[in-house]
């Protein structure tokens, strides 16, 4: 009998480890120099995805940024009302948020999220792209979860030129292969997959996240923040992202007139 008290024990220590896991903060950075044409001063992003049923905190986010972006899946069926206004409350105060739809947002009522969100006067990306600090050549763009609409990524680059330096943003990862076949794009951000959430060793049901570069394009593909179904994770660690974004050519005057020191 005591090694079936053993094993009760080291399954309820996992399990434990695992909803620990689940509630962690971990931060990423990284430096990502865009291609592209557009000159800027370097500034601050700070991504996150899938907060889903997660409580954020001010004292979760002490760096500096220039813009959030909500990369989907901020919320699901049941989450109350209180709770993702105070979550929007705390990312729009750091700086201004840009949003995109994932597949459980619209659990809560798309109008109903859409008025939160305009609440905090975040901008909605409803497959469109847009200026950042009024640069005509460096772009945000970003979908609706694929599955809801047809023609997301086209009608998201329509407004997009040759030499632009862009960034997109997708809840999924799965359209990462389309965008580069056929558009422009320097960087591109997505969640949805949650690194897998419960992995063993090398196993998971989805790659663990990562940020790669690849002829020019950058990739991240984030873990996220919170979970789904189980309030557990193993070996895909909760996170969310600060990149400093730099041009393709750094000059002395933009260097010295970047707005994050």
């Amino acid at each position: 009998m005591k090694w079936m008290l053993r094993i009760a024990i080291a399954g309820l220590a996992l399990l434990a480890w695992m909803f620990r896991s689940a509630h962690s903060e971990n931060k990423e950075t990284a430096a990502i120099r865009l291609s592209g044409e557009a000159q800027f001063a370097p500034f601050k992003l700070l991504f996150i995805s899938d907060v889903h049923r997660r409580k954020l905190r001010r004292d979760m986010f002490n760096d500096p940024v220039d813009l959030v972006v909500i990369g989907g899946d901020f919320v699901e069926r049941g989450v109350p009302e209180q709770r993702i206004r105070e979550n929007l409350r705390i990312l729009s105060e750091l700086a201004p948020v840009y949003y995109v739809f994932g597949n459980n947002d619209r659990e809560i009522g798309e109008e109903r999220l859409r008025a939160l969100l305009g609440e905090q006067s975040a901008t909605i990306l409803d497959d469109e792209a847009v200026e950042l600090f009024g640069n005509a050549r460096l772009k945000l763009t970003g979908i609706d979860y694929f599955a809801f609409r047809d023609h997301s990524v086209e009608d998201a680059f329509r407004t997009v030129e040759k030499g632009d330096s862009i960034i997109f943003i997708s809840h999924t990862p799965f359209v990462f292969e389309h965008v580069k076949q056929h558009f422009p794009v320097s960087l591109m951000i997505a969640g949805h997959t949650h690194g897998g959430q419960i992995r063993f060793g090398p196993y998971g049901i989805f790659d663990r996240g990562s940020l790669t570069v690849s002829d020019g394009v950058t990739e991240l593909i984030s873990n996220g923040f919170g979970t789904t179904t189980l309030p557990l994770r193993l070996g895909a660690k909760a996170q969310y992202h600060v990149l400093e974004i730099q041009p393709a050519s750094v000059s002395k005057h933009l260097a010295q007139s970047s707005s994050i020191g």
